[in-house]
């Protein structure tokens, strides 16, 4: 009986009908009281080139609410990035709104409509498509361009112009950063000309690169050769030379033609006096010098810090009429055949001959130590070498002086008793 009962009862569970709970899935769209009217793709060419390069979606919404905001976003995957363009939708009862899609580089892109809430609660995402676009937006480009000569020095005129323009990167707002290398100052992003007419002698190689965040890159590079300018180029022109002081005398910087030395610093050096410096000024009055041999350098350095050194010797006679003062302080001038002499100084010629002819007996006889104290014997300083009928004249250093009528210059030498050539 048992068995019966347990067959039974297995029999009538096989024809039970189980109970399952279906649970009726909401469309936050629909609850919202939303209703799509119409939706439309259209496709542009902007730049008019016979390429599809933007789409316009047009979408129309019913709504049964009193009044609704909403947020609609058109997004588009393309390479691996994602951009979205967005608008806001404040209606009552129906409206319609459109929003354009510009395609920022070449090949496809899948767009998809979102709609959300003023809270960005999702409400419906609506898939519409691949499309198959180019750039209807400028890509990233940079292009340096110099002004100049081909050969340029420094100081010459030098002007880069960088060119740059990147319309995707801005338009959904993944701008960039630029940078630029290779220039010996600071290059700012916002300078669009960059003054190299300051920059020292050398080879630069100038780089700018640019990368937007839709990942496009652009660079651009440019060889600059700058070489020193040449050494300033001039010469002297003495006027007053050989002449008597007191009279008129100066000394021009003359720079040679085509060169502009006026902003050029000029160092004057005058010897034996001590050194002058003179900037920008290129005339030097010598009429107040005092009679002398004057050694007179003039260095020229230009904006670069290259110089340059020209010289030039300058002789000035004593005056034909000194005070008793003046005459003790500069030798008179010889008046050559003119020269009135007593015949005392012809017996300490003949006196000095003798004199002589026994010191160099005794040189021959005596060792060299002794041939040294002989030598100072031989000359009498205060005595005075023949000029020949040239004007003389001792400097500050003691050293006797005679000029030729041609301007040249002897120094009487101690040593071997003659008259060398300056």
């Amino acid at each position: 009986m048992r068995e019966w009962l347990i067959v039974a009862l297995f029999v009538s569970c096989c024809f039970i009908s189980p109970v399952t709970a279906i649970e009726e899935e909401t469309d936050p769209f629909v609850e919202a009281g939303l209703s799509l009217v119409a939706l439309r793709n259209d496709s542009l060419d902007t730049d008019q080139d016979g390429m599809m390069d933007a789409i316009r979606v047009v979408v129309v919404l019913n709504s049964t609410a009193t009044w609704t905001d909403l947020t609609l976003s058109l997004i588009g995957h393309h390479a691996g990035m994602v951009v979205e363009e967005q608008s806001v939708m404040s209606f009552a009862n129906q409206e319609n709104s459109s929003l354009t899609y510009d395609s920022w580089a070449e090949g496809e892109h899948s767009l998809t409509l979102e709609i959300s809430d003023v809270e960005g609660q999702l409400l419906v995402s609506i898939p519409l498509g691949v499309f198959d676009l180019s750039p209807a937006l400028s890509v990233p480009d940079i292009d340096l361009r110099l002004s100049g000569s081909e050969v340029m020095e420094t100081g010459d005129p030098c002007e880069i112009r960088r060119v740059f323009i990147d319309q995707t990167g801005p338009r959904w707002d993944k701008d960039g950063t630029r940078s630029i290398t290779g220039t010996p100052f600071t290059v700012l992003d916002s300078e669009e000309f960059v003054d190299c007419s300051t920059w020292p002698a050398g080879v630069y190689t100038i780089k700018e690169t640019y990368g937007n965040g839709l990942g496009q890159t652009t660079s651009d590079e440019l060889e600059i050769v700058i070489a020193n300018k040449p050494p300033p180029s001039f010469k002297l022109n003495v006027n007053g030379d050989s002449l008597q002081a007191d009279t008129p005398c100066n000394i021009v910087h003359v720079p040679s033609p085509g060169e502009d030395h006026s902003d050029f610093t000029k160092s004057w050096t005058i010897t034996p006096s001590d050194s002058i410096t003179i900037g920008n000024y290129s005339n030097l009055d010598c009429s107040t010098w005092s009679s002398g041999v004057y050694k007179v350098l003039l260095t020229v350095t230009n904006h670069e810090g290259i110089k340059a050194t020209s010289g030039s010797m300058l002789v000035r006679l004593p005056p034909a009429t000194m005070s008793a003062e003046e005459s003790l302080e500069s030798p008179q001038q010889s008046s050559g055949s003119d020269t009135v002499t007593s015949n005392i100084g012809w017996y300490g010629i003949i006196a000095l001959s003798l004199i002589l002819g026994a010191a160099v007996f005794l040189i021959m006889l005596r060792s060299p130590e002794q041939e040294v104290l002989v030598d100072g014997m031989m000359y009498d300083e205060s005595g005075q070498p023949d000029s020949e009928g040239l004007p003389t004249h001792t400097d500050e250093s003691g050293v006797l002086w005679r000029k030729h009528d041609d301007g040249e210059v002897d120094w009487w030498d101690r040593a071997s008793f003659s008259w060398k050539r300056w």
